[in-house]
């Protein structure tokens, strides 16, 4: 938490929901930051919380009338390029353009509670979407498919995503060693179908970094996606599981 006098007042920063709700577990929260009126809090781009001191309009260089909102980080047009997030500038009355947040996210090193929880959905199968709807305060679907994508690219929530794999691996007796074995059984059977082989092949392929110029994609981990029912029939359906066992993250809107 961090806070600053403006105009007398002292304005806080919250660096997530989490913290805020331990202040205030029933105020309402707006998740779009450019929707929030004045005296409203607000979700910054990068998870803060904080509240809207003034909401006003402007006419541009154009005689364009447009609307921005101050904050105690400082003064923003609503304009959905614009993005609100990183700490509390000397002047909170300059309007600021910067589109540095998405990076703080990606650089904080230590997860949140949400993080967490939104880790352990989308390992248990969970599309990152509704993961993401479930989880932080949102109902802003389009938004909340953007902002998952970003998580599921910082290396921390990876880190949790991989973890709690692991603990469902652990827990039907199936180890990532073995789930390789198995892809390594198909791909030696010589009585196996070649589009079975094809598959296992290309997945061991990818698993090994071998097409670094692919389309891009983030494999979280090998069997980042899978259901708990889905790892229950790895043993006797290894094909059809292991076939799925690479979830694509593409930079364009994933279909949920």
């Amino acid at each position: 938490m961090r806070t600053k006098t403006i105009s007398r007042n002292q304005e806080v920063l919250y660096e997530n929901v989490e913290e805020f709700r331990n202040f205030y577990p029933e105020k309402e929260l707006v998740s779009n930051w450019r929707n929030g009126q004045e005296g409203q809090w607000v979700m910054t781009d990068d998870l803060q919380v904080c509240k809207i001191l003034r909401r006003s309009t402007m006419d541009n260089r154009r005689g364009r009338t447009i609307d921005y909102v101050r904050t105690i980080l400082g003064t923003y047009t609503t304009n959905p390029n614009v993005d609100m997030g990183g700490l509390p500038p000397k002047n909170v009355y300059s309007f600021s353009n910067k589109k540095f947040s998405k990076k703080l996210r990606e650089e904080r090193k230590e997860p949140t509670n949400n993080e967490f929880l939104f880790a352990k959905y989308v390992a248990k199968g969970m599309s990152p979407t509704e993961a993401y709807l479930r989880v932080f305060p949102t109902n802003k679907k389009e938004y909340a498919k953007e902002t998952a994508r970003g998580l599921l690219k910082t290396e921390r929530v990876q880190k949790l995503v991989t973890e709690e794999i692991e603990v469902i691996l652990s827990e039907i007796g199936a180890s990532k060693h073995y789930l390789l074995e198995m892809t390594k059984n198909i791909i030696d059977n010589i009585d196996g179908k070649d589009g079975d082989k094809l598959r296992a092949i290309e997945l061991m392929m990818k698993i090994a970094g071998m097409f670094p110029n692919d389309k891009k994609t983030e494999s979280l981990t090998v069997f980042q996606g899978f259901s708990e029912e889905q790892l229950k029939k790895i043993s006797s359906e290894n094909v059809k599981v292991l076939a799925h066992a690479e979830k694509r993250i593409d930079d364009k809107p994933d279909s949920t």
